[in-house]
């Protein structure tokens, strides 16, 4: 969350070396451009016979729907319960020092980070509309239901970050945010190494949906509490076996406050060539891993929906067409 003094913007620096970047995997990418090419091909292609058939309005305004949505960037939550490094984790992931501060004395609001060319900060009312946050114009909290932070960052041109109010205990506070309105594609659930994965945390996990669920990466931040190597083993091996089955995959961080956030990380066995790693490169690796999989899932599903219209669209035209033609006949 932001917190509250007078706005400025952020200092932006990389997260780790940038010989240490890898190139992140692309098929979705490419799957998702080639969509967007046939959602176009296929609208065009309607809109040249909407005058004669108007029918066909409906099915052009959804293969307008479906490209905008394919184009925004997918949307990653940072969630867990309240002082579990989830503001630290979102620089990290961004890349800046510090996020602009001043916005938000209350942390019960979502703060959106996306990209922008230069840093804006807007707050959103229940009925979607933006205000911009500045010197001269501060934030109502009561009207706010969410903050927009643009931040010229290369990581927000493909993936967007909304870090989420900290969670209650949920056996003695029902009150669980809401990720609907939020259009949420992936979770990142933070939980801190030196009581990780309470009960707690596995009620509110539960409780999210299966979609959500099924799109989890479970961040363990404040590795460094820890006392030694052995410790962190120890504590990674309890998750796999009690938290594995219900995330994609688990990464440890140092994200204590003041301390350097690209730390060694504890990869899987199995890759020994990211032993030196840091954790915030290895967790952007599972980030990449789990957005691919993703845009892809998403492209397939796109295509789908492409054919459901443009059969719908077909099935529409042949009545209009055989209406038209005997409307001609009579009038001859």
């Amino acid at each position: 969350m932001l917190s509250s003094s007078t706005p400025q913007a952020p200092t932006l620096a990389p997260a780790y070396p940038a010989k240490a970047r890898i190139a992140p995997p692309r098929a979705g990418l490419e799957i998702t451009a080639k969509v967007v090419a046939q959602l176009r091909d296929a609208r065009a292609g309607l809109e040249n016979f909407s005058a004669a058939y108007p029918v066909l309005t409906s099915a052009i305004r959804g293969l307008s729907r479906l490209e905008i949505k394919l184009q925004r960037p997918l949307r990653v939550a940072i969630v867990g319960e309240f002082n579990s490094g989830k503001s630290s984790l979102a620089n990290l992931l961004v890349g800046i020092d510090s996020l602009p501060t001043a916005i938000v004395s209350n942390t019960r609001i979502p703060t959106l980070l996306y990209y922008a060319a230069t840093p804006e900060i807007f707050a959103v009312a229940a009925d979607g509309a933006r205000r911009v946050i500045d010197a001269e114009h501060p934030m109502n909290a009561a009207e706010t239901v969410r903050v927009d932070v643009g931040l010229p960052s290369e990581r927000l041109k493909t993936v967007q970050f909304i870090d989420l109010p900290g969670l209650a205990d949920p056996r003695f506070d029902d009150t669980l945010v809401d990720l609907a309105p939020h259009d949420i594609d992936a979770v990142l659930w933070c939980t801190v190494a030196t009581q990780a994965w309470k009960e707690s945390e596995r009620l509110a996990w539960s409780a999210m949906t299966p979609r959500m669920r099924d799109h989890g990466i479970l961040v363990v931040t404040h590795r460094d509490l820890l006392r030694d190597s052995t410790d962190q083993e120890k504590l990674l091996a309890r998750l796999r076996d009690a938290a594995g089955a219900e995330f994609r995959e688990i990464v440890m961080l140092s994200t204590a406050a003041g301390a350097e956030p690209a730390l060694i990380a504890l990869p899987p066995d199995e890759h020994e060539a990211a032993r030196e790693a840091s954790a915030c490169l290895l967790l952007e690796q599972a980030i990449d891993r789990q957005l691919d999989a993703l845009r892809q899932s998403r492209g397939t599903r796109a295509i789908e929906a492409i054919n459901r219209i443009a059969s719908r669209a077909l099935s529409r035209i042949e009545p209009a067409r055989t209406e038209l033609v005997r409307t001609l006949v009579a009038a001859g």
